[in-house]
């Protein structure tokens, strides 16, 4: 028997201050119904008793620094760091409690590819690099809820508030290709206590077409060394269109019925026969398309321990907009794939901040 709700994908997002601007994404929470966004938390709820656990990975390019960039950063004694990527493969969980109220975690594990820094020598004054590698470990715990406070069936809409916190889980102590230990900024967990709080809305038009949107904030708390990555402000909105609903039928392909007629008293003109019927194949497979758009706002970041009175970090921080198409692929009623490719409309960092080039994420989930 088809549901009525297909729980065929988990949405969590992001939760990490890795690199000095763009880096610090949130989880979303639930799942959606028959078509639904892959960024954009959606207001619907994972039914009562019913779970989902699946794996999603997020990779982000940089628009790399030259060295003679960092150099002449390093000369102006800019904050800044050049990296070429972050990779960011997270398990993520959820459960419904009620009908109306999903809890679930979020744990990633954090890759910071390629750093490099400018540096000037204490004996002349003179700029060089140092290749510090790349940075990963285990990072910090979120874990999540979320409550529809609204759900009119009849007007197929849905609201929800989000929540989350993250604990310290993660490794802080990671030391680069030096021997040095990374900076605050560059450490998969951050060792602190971030709450974080939103609202979702969610507007089916039929089972095929919903419209989705979703904002959600996170306080910053200093961490290790004193480290503040900046309050974090994320804004997402979703169109999605279920081209193929997947049907999860028992296939019989042939059968036959003996049919007995009888007249009279002596059973005359008894008579029996069969047929067979052969019964068309339903396809097991659904595909959504989705567009959406995600745009996040940070404070800058604070070093706490760097100066008497903290350094403010003014290459950190700034605001973005992807504009990100998406693909999801379900296989049954349990099991979906998603791959979702964003391109960034706006990317305004706050001073000599670094650029992102293009984010892609992938994911893969089974519901119970």
């Amino acid at each position: 028997m088809i549901k009525k709700v297909f729980y065929h994908y988990i949405l969590l997002s992001f939760i990490f201050n890795c690199l000095p601007v763009f880096a610090h994404h949130n989880p979303t929470f639930g799942v959606a119904g028959t078509s639904g966004p892959i960024l954009t938390n959606p207001a619907s709820t994972i039914p009562k008793g019913h779970w989902g656990i699946g794996l999603r990975s997020e990779y982000v390019n940089f628009n790399e620094y030259s060295t003679d960039a960092l150099k002449y950063f390093a000369k102006k004694r800019q904050f800044v760091h050049g990296t070429e990527y972050f990779l960011l493969p997270a398990l993520v969980a959820a459960y419904g409690v009620t009908d109306d109220f999903t809890f679930g975690f979020r744990l990633p594990y954090s890759i910071q590819g390629n750093i490099r820094d400018g540096l000037l020598m204490a004996s002349n004054g003179i700029p060089y690099i140092v290749d510090r590698g790349t940075s990963d470990g285990l990072g910090d715990l979120t874990l999540f809820a979320q409550y529809r406070f609204l759900n009119l069936k009849d007007k197929e809409l849905e609201a929800a508030l989000l929540s989350g916190i993250t604990v310290p889980a993660g490794l802080a102590h990671v030391k680069d290709k030096t021997g040095a230990r990374f900076g605050a900024d560059h450490q998969p967990g951050k060792r602190s206590f971030e709450p974080l709080v939103g609202l979702s809305v969610t507007k089916r038009f039929g089972h095929r077409l919903s419209f989705d949107a979703n904002y959600l904030f996170t306080k910053a708390i200093k961490g290790i060394q004193d480290f503040y990555g900046g309050d974090l402000h994320n804004y997402n909105l979703a169109l999605s269109y279920q081209l193929l609903q997947p049907h999860n039928h028992n296939h019989l392909y042939n059968h036959s019925h003996e049919h007995s007629h009888q007249y009279g008293n002596y059973n005359e003109y008894q008579y029996s026969h069969d047929h067979s019927h052969k019964h068309s194949w339903y396809s097991i497979f659904g595909l959504d398309t989705i567009l959406e758009l995600n745009g996040e706002w940070r404070q800058k970041q604070v070093f706490g321990r760097l100066q008497p009175f903290g350094f403010t970090d003014e290459d950190s921080g700034g605001s973005i907009l992807y504009l990100s198409p998406g693909l999801r692929l379900s296989i049954s009623e349990k099991w979906s794939t998603y791959l979702s490719f964003g391109l960034p409309l706006v990317c305004d960092p706050s001073g000599d901040g670094q650029k992102t080039d293009f984010r892609m994420l992938f994911g893969l989930s089974k519901s119970f």
